[in-house]
């Protein structure tokens, strides 16, 4: 058979695998969806940019062109960086045809044509990316230039010069405006009714009290099942923990929201059947439940942090007036706070002056003040808890070292009304005491996570039984839990409060969300992109792959290890073994998740390298000296060794240190390098064979001959001591008490030593009697092994 046709059919099929690897060298749709993204991206970019010119900009409109830029800032970054992997594709197979002839030289048409196509591909690839990352850069600036207009808007507004709030005419205006307001809205309700009145069907309302009866009912015996099943004593016998007293707090807050909605959902699904509502009486209607639901909550977290009348229950350190007096104030300053708002919403939707406006701003940050001073001043002037039980804590004793700083800004709010600053004394009012109330909060939550952790560990509490009754932890699990549990929810709780109060005090929450978006983003090192989903796939990685390597390691040590008869030392060294490299695999796929290109592996080492010679030569010495021992064995898990820092058995080679524990129960935590470096006493290192030696004295009138027979005897009729080789007895020297004999056996585990030369020494002092031959001075103590 001709070879030309062979060779021709392997030619085409390579071509063949050519033309399908260029095909197939990045995603053709994702490519396209890009395109049709930057032909998107491009006119709305233009148009924004146009209206920005528009000086007439009004906050909602600004606010909608920065959400529409951020939105296009991050899908571009996002397009840009799915593009990387495709990019990198490309280059390779080029890299993989080398560099192209220079001069007279030439190539394979074949290969010409594939490197045209994927340079061509390379271009088409590289320009859109490009062009994606200048919208992206332009979406940036644009939203930068929104949120400077935005933040001179606000200080214009806030820093704003008006009338002083002794101003006659200031009050004037107000109570003008609040007729009109009056006026207005009954105008409103007048209006409404002659538009509902002959079309509303008047029969829904008879849903109202059936809804809420099914609401109230289902409410409770959930309520009662919660508490039933988690309760551990009869209340009446209860003794308030922290655990209780925080968790009724929240409980109470609970029942407040879900009692207003068992309420609220009704009412609003009945009006909307019945054709009741509007969208002026909705607007209405929301604000009503809105204002009526944040007072409640501000009042009952007052009530039940201050507890008055029921001092075993209260958390912070207040004297029975002051606790009376604090949910008052602060329920009425959460009214004045949210009324406001809702206010200020209701006068644009029925069209009052401006005069009206300001009026209200000037009166709700003179309310809001006044009142916040007065629970400052509660607060300093109590006398304290009299009455307080041995185990109960009092928490936000750190807020009086704050005292000074909210005296100065209550302070600075009533300069700013007397010098007619009223938008800066109604902010710094309102900020002042929303900012309070979210750090209460969030104190309460953080403590709370502490006493359910602490009351977990009880197995008596309530919380303590139903953790254990549903995931069946034991004492020692049930801690790590509590220790993770703790610190992920402080985690959050910093992660979650302090963007929260940085939002009170900014302009807008599209600050918020601008910072959060480009968190969200991430940064480029290199190639790769640094983002939280991408932190959060290597920890999701590293975490299955060790999670894999403990199933193995588990699957190893019960099917393969315990069922051969390989030396305990040699299966610790497998076991260890085949930990690391399972380790290390978890980081190479972990890493590789997140795109590190292994071929810049030499650039690590030398990174590495440098790091060794910097200060790493102790650690790396260790662990290097863990692996010859891993490996070489000459000390072994199990194994009686004898160190200058003392002696005992080695019950763990770890990747630093090796941990020896002495006869005594203590741990003697010995480097790695020390081990193979300096001299070691290993007395079960070819085998766990040993010698004891029991020293013995005799009067100076015994027969040896007698005494020597007796000790061999004994020796012999002792089922653990070897027969071979086998016991000797020798007369050592002429001692000043007498004949100085010593007896030499070997037992087949070293570690049985002194228990049979204990028997032993029973043995002999029972036959020495029985033959009437005397000890002088017993000498039986046991003397380490020697060889």
């Amino acid at each position: 058979m001709s070879m030309a046709g062979p060779r021709r059919f392997f030619a085409a099929l390579l071509a063949l695998l050519c033309l399908v690897g260029t095909a197939l060298a990045f995603d053709e749709a994702l490519v396209r969806r890009a395109e049709r993204a930057i032909e998107e991206y491009r006119p709305q970019l233009l148009n924004i940019s146009k209206e920005l010119q528009n000086p007439a900009l009004d906050e909602q409109q600004l606010v909608t062109f920065r959400d529409r830029l951020e939105l296009i800032r991050a899908d571009a970054v996002k397009l840009s960086t799915s593009l990387a992997a495709p990019i990198a594709e490309v280059n390779q197979q080029l890299a993989s045809l080398g560099p192209a002839p220079g001069g007279n030289d030439t190539e394979p048409s074949s290969v010409a044509d594939e490197r045209r196509d994927l340079l061509a591909s390379l271009n088409r690839l590289s320009g859109i990316k490009s062009r994606l990352d200048v919208g992206a850069v332009e979406a940036e600036q644009m939203a930068g230039r929104i949120a400077a207009i935005q933040r001179n808007s606000f200080l214009e507004r806030i820093f704003e010069s008006d009338r002083p709030i002794l101003s006659p005419s200031l009050w004037v205006d107000t109570g003008a405006g609040i007729s009109l307001f009056a006026s207005r809205l009954g105008g409103l309700f007048a209006a409404w009714w002659d538009e509902v009145a002959p079309t509303a069907n008047f029969r829904t309302l008879l849903l109202i009290p059936i809804f809420a009866s099914i609401l109230g009912v289902g409410y409770v015996l959930l309520r009662r099942g919660l508490v039933r099943w988690t309760r551990s004593r009869p209340r009446e016998q209860q003794i308030p923990n922290d655990l209780n007293r925080l968790w009724r707090i929240f409980r109470a807050l609970i029942t407040t929201v879900v009692a207003l909605i068992i309420l609220y959902a009704p009412v609003r699904v009945a009006l909307k059947l019945g054709g009741f509502i509007t969208p002026r009486f909705d607007l209405i209607l929301t604000a009503v439940f809105e204002l009526i639901l944040a007072s409640l909550i501000y009042y009952v977290l007052a009530l039940r942090v201050s507890s008055p009348g029921n001092p075993a229950w209260r958390i912070i350190n207040l004297g029975d007036v002051a606790a009376s007096r604090l949910p008052v104030l602060v329920g009425i300053a959460g009214l004045v706070s949210v009324g406001n708002e809702r206010m200020l919403a209701l006068a644009d939707a029925v069209f009052l002056p401006v005069s009206y406006t300001i009026g209200q701003s000037a009166l709700s940050a003179l309310t809001m003040l006044i009142l916040l001073s007065l629970i400052v001043l509660t607060i300093r002037r109590s006398e304290g808890l009299t009455e307080k039980l041995p185990q109960q804590k009092l928490y936000f004793g750190w807020a009086a070292a704050t005292t000074p700083l909210v005296w100065l800004l209550i302070a600075a709010g009533f300069v700013a009304l007397l010098l007619g600053y009223l938008a800066l004394a109604n902010y710094i009012a309102q900020q002042l005491f929303q900012t309070g109330i979210v750090l209460m909060v969030l104190f309460l939550l953080h403590h709370l996570s502490d006493a359910a952790v602490d009351a977990s560990f009880d197995p008596q509490s309530g919380f303590g039984r139903f953790l254990r009754n549903v995931t069946g932890l034991g004492e020692r699990a049930i801690e790590r839990l509590g220790l993770l549990f703790r610190t992920v929810f402080d985690i959050v709780l910093v992660l979650a409060g302090l963007p929260l109060l940085f939002a009170l005090w900014t302009v807008t929450w599209i600050d918020m969300r601008s910072m959060l978006t480009s968190a969200t983003i991430g940064f480029n090192v290199g190639d790769i992109n640094i983002s939280p989903r991408l932190i959060l796939v290597i920890l999701v990685t590293f975490a299955l792959g060790i999670l894999l390597t403990k199933l193995v390691i588990s699957w190893l040590d019960r099917r393969i290890l315990s069922n051969t008869r390989i030396n305990r030392g040699v299966q610790d060294s497998l076991r260890t073994g085949a930990t690391y490299a399972g380790y290390i695999l978890a980081a190479v796929f972990a890493l590789s998740a997140a795109g590190l290109d292994f071929s810049n592996l030499a650039l690590v080492a030398g990174a590495l390298g440098v790091g060794i010679g910097l200060g790493l030569q102790s650690i790396v010495n260790n662990f290097v000296s863990g692996l010859i021992l891993l490996a070489e064995r000459p000390i072994r898990v199990g194994d009686w060794v004898a160190l200058p820092a003392g002696e005992g058995i080695v019950k763990r080679i770890n990747v630093r240190s090796t941990e020896i524990e002495t006869f005594d129960s203590c741990s003697i935590i010995v480097p790695n390098s020390s081990l193979i470096t300096e001299p070691v006493r290993n007395w079960t290192h070819g085998s766990n064979r040993g010698r004891f030696i029991v020293a013995v004295t005799v009067d100076q009138e015994s027969d040896p001959v007698v005494v020597r027979d007796i000790l061999t005897e004994i020796a012999r009729a002792n089922d653990k001591i070897l027969t071979y080789p086998e016991p000797n007895v020798a007369l050592v020297r002429f001692g000043p008490l007498g004949l100085d004999f010593e007896l030499k056996a070997f037992v087949p585990d070293i570690l049985d030593g002194a228990v049979v030369a204990s028997d032993v020494r029973f043995e002999i002092l029972r036959t020495f009697r029985e033959k009437g031959i005397t000890i002088p001075n017993p000498v039986g103590l046991f003397q380490a092994p020697r060889l």
